[in-house]
Parts: structure tokens; sequence; C-alpha cells
């Protein structure tokens, strides 16, 4: 791995400061991911503007919640698998980040099913048998779900890769 530069708003390149800049506006201090993001303007903005289009999906949080902690348990991303308190005090959102990231079932059988089908998306790479959509659909899930589904999988991608690569250390946001 090539450890990447954690920029701030001063080290990164002129093209990502701005980004930068309203993130930390918008959410406070900035986890070492978009610090290492902020490398190339594009990966930054393209996290930036796919986390904010998944924050109105038609995903309740805890759904988006189990799609992210799979996709990234499946990519196993380290970083992205840690415990994450910005959850605050989401005591179901972390019961069931936990229980992914632990492989064991969820007790929720909607959200196992998206479990299985997001972990199936992440390691087929999109190619899932037909019978499993089905089941997906059945479960009571909808064509606009599925889309979001791979939605979020390119998101937590994007994050799994470059922390792959770059060797992101975690910090306290992650840790």
């Amino acid at each position: 791995m090539i450890p990447f530069q954690l920029h701030d708003i001063e080290t990164a390149p002129r093209s990502s400061r701005s980004i930068m800049a309203d993130m930390q506006r918008h959410g406070g201090e900035l986890p070492n991911l978009l610090r290492t993001l902020a490398e190339s303007p594009v990966a930054l903005d393209a996290y930036r503007q796919l986390a904010t289009l998944l924050g109105r999906s038609s995903l309740t949080s805890i759904e988006q919640q189990v799609v992210y902690v799979t996709a990234a348990h499946t990519n196993q991303c380290h970083y992205c698998t840690s415990p994450n308190p910005m959850l605050g005090d989401d005591a179901e959102a972390e019961e069931v980040a936990s229980a992914i990231r632990l492989g064991q079932r969820l007790s929720d059988a909607r959200l196992q099913s998206l479990r299985r089908f997001t972990a199936m998306m992440t390691e087929h790479r999109g190619w899932v048998p037909e019978a499993d959509v089905e089941s997906f659909l059945r479960a009571g899930f909808t064509r606009e779900n599925l889309l979001e589904v791979i939605t979020g999988i390119a998101l937590v991608t994007l994050s799994s890769y470059a922390n792959h690569v770059g060797a992101t250390p975690l910090d306290h946001l992650a840790a």
C-alpha cells in the first residue's frame, strides 16, 4: 500500500479546498477518508455527491446502514468496518453494524434479506441470479430500492478501494 497524505484545507490541491471547506461546514471535522480523497478533487466530490444523493434514498437510514456496512465488510475495508461513533446514540444502527461485522445473522428478516442481497451484489459484481433478485423483491423491496442498493455499493466501493490503496489510518471518527 502507498500511504496518501492526509490533507487539510491548506495542503489539499486547490480544487479540493472548497469541497473540503463545504464538507467541514456541514459535518464538522473531516475524517481521514475524506482527507485522503482530497488528493483528487473528482474522487472527493464524487464521494460527497453520492453520499448526499443516498441521504435522499427510498431506503430507511437503518437500511442504508445495512448496505454500507455489508458492502464494506464484503470488500474487507478496515476503515469502513470499524465502529462508527458518528452513529451517536443510534443503538439499533450500531447493533446491526456490529452483527454484520461479526458475521451474525440479523434478527429482522427484512434487513437480513437486504444484507444477503447486498453481499451477493458486491461479491458477484452485479451478476446476481434472477431467483435472488426475485427473493429480494418478495421481501418487500422495490426496483427503486434495488438500484439504490447498487448506488450504495458504488459509494462504499469508492471508499473501500481508496482505503485499501491509500492505507487510510483509523482516526477518532472511525475508531
